[in-house]
């Protein structure tokens, strides 16, 4: 009897553990401010995973829907980065391509998210004068 309360009871405890887990960091994830549903891959040939983009102070920083990381999958300097015109996917969603650094990615989001992801880039702090050429 005991040997089987082990076999049965351990298995379903990780089970409850690690969706507890995934569900707490869902909630996490979804409470920061400046977080809205994104897709993301990272060329055309790939699928599309599900997540959540934030928009930081510096970066953008993508979140795997479902996993047990707390961090970002990968984040997106804000500096030099460029947005492609977007492509209509479906009702309300748009495809976009995202650069920054050398680092490429491509996300789907709500036209109204792909508004503000311009506007945010756009309105990025203002460089020094010794950026500039005179």
């Amino acid at each position: 009897m005991t040997a089987l309360f082990i076999i049965v009871a351990l298995p379903l405890a990780v089970v409850i553990v690690t969706v507890g887990i995934i569900l707490i960091r869902t909630r996490m994830i979804g409470h920061i401010v400046g977080t809205f549903e994104c897709w993301a891959r990272s060329d055309t040939s790939s699928g599309w995973v599900s997540g959540m983009a934030r928009f930081g102070s510096c970066d953008l920083q993508w979140f795997r829907l479902v996993g047990i990381y707390f961090g970002p999958q990968f984040r997106l300097p804000r500096s030099q980065m460029t947005v492609s015109a977007p492509i209509d996917r479906s009702e309300g969603i748009v495809e976009v391509m995202v650069e920054s650094e050398g680092q490429r990615q491509y996300l789907a989001m709500r036209t109204e998210w792909y508004n503000g992801l311009l506007s945010w880039v756009d309105s990025s702090a203002p460089r020094s004068r010794d950026d500039y050429e005179l």
